[in-house]
């Protein structure tokens, strides 16, 4: 072969060798990002209420989502309580959120999920119980025998707290009567005597203090949240499928950093100046068509008390136990949450 062609061979190799180089880095990359974190994260469509992405902006004009290079693709909405477990389990959803009643009854049916943060907790110093009207007859948890309460969610964290309360005053859950009314209905249907008591109430929040507000009702005492545990604890939880928090550990990282990181500026704003905070969501809540009006009783989490821990799972666990539900070791809070992707939690 001459000098000439063995150049051009030559040439040939390298141009050959250097393009595989690219294809197999390219391909490399690719599979990088999605193990590392490039994935949009699919989740329920947004809804009227402001989210905490856009009070930060409009507090700070920071995108905490930019900064963190998480996207989210929002789906339709396909339910609420019960149903939305299947559509995370068959990914229609990449993340969840469900009460601990819930997490802890799919994880023992086999479900592959995984708690990750907190997004509400019980304090002393909220305010919360099953209302009814002044004119009713019932005045303490056992005259609630052979009446109507009205829950936003059968099967779920309200119903076994109104039968934690019950049992403690010698009553059965069978003794009442469970009508599901949508929260935003409970007021209406409980003034209208279509219920004789609201328990979506016992987790508190703005229809509750607007019920409150109008007058005419009153927290039944000893219906506290509180009451049920006697401590501060998370309550309510998000998450993602095992498979997909295994394949994508940066985004879950990276999304569970960007709620914590949102979370705490939100909080410093609203301990400075409680009504411009207030004022933002109002203009959010606005511009999306909600209900301004609720925004006047909008408190945020405290950060520190929504950082999940053993005792908040175990206290469901036991229950669960108890009840005959589960057997005992059958499920461990381990195998309900992790504080692996919280930057913010003391114990990672």
């Amino acid at each position: 072969m001459s000098v000439k062609n063995k150049s051009k061979w030559l040439i040939v190799s390298v141009v050959g060798l250097f393009l595989i180089a690219v294809v197999v880095g390219f391909l490399f990359y690719k599979r990088a990002k999605a193990v590392s974190g490039d994935v949009a994260i699919k989740l329920p469509q947004s809804t009227t209420s402001a989210t905490s992405w856009e009070i930060v902006q409009h507090l700070t004009g920071r995108d905490i989502l930019k900064e963190q290079n998480v996207t989210l693709d929002f789906i339709p909405a396909v339910g609420a309580g019960t149903p939305l477990y299947q559509p995370l389990l068959s990914g229609v959803y990449d993340l969840g959120q469900f009460d601990w009643t819930g997490w802890i009854n799919v994880i023992a049916r086999g479900g592959k999920i995984k708690a990750v943060y907190a997004g509400s907790a019980v304090t002393k110093a909220e305010r919360t119980g099953i209302l009814v009207l002044d004119e009713s007859d019932i005045h303490s948890i056992k005259d609630l025998k052979g009446k109507t309460i009205g829950v936003n969610i059968l099967g779920l964290g309200a119903e076994y707290t109104i039968k934690i309360f019950l049992e403690k005053n010698g009553l059965a859950l069978s003794q009442v009567q469970l009508l599901q009314v949508p929260v935003e209905n409970e007021e209406q249907a409980l003034r209208t005597h279509q219920i004789d008591a609201a328990a979506g109430t016992t987790s508190g929040g703005s229809w509750f203090e607007r019920a409150l507000d109008r007058g005419g009702v009153h927290v039944i005492p000893g219906t506290k949240r509180y009451d049920v545990y006697g401590h501060d604890a998370t309550i309510f939880a998000c998450g993602f499928r095992d498979d997909f928090i295994a394949a994508h550990p940066d985004t879950v990282r990276h999304y569970v950093t960007a709620v914590e990181t949102a979370k705490r500026v939100i909080w410093d704003a609203f301990q400075k100046d409680p009504e411009h905070v207030r004022k933002i969501v109002a203009d959010i809540t606005t511009e999306k068509g909600g209900n301004p009006q609720l925004v006047k009783y909008y408190l945020p989490a405290n950060p520190e008390s929504t950082l999940i821990k053993d005792s908040d799972i175990q206290f469901w666990i036991d229950l669960f136990v108890k009840d005959g539900k589960l057997q005992r070791g059958q499920i461990k809070p381990s195998d309900v949450y992790t504080n692996l992707f919280n930057p913010f939690a003391r114990n990672n």
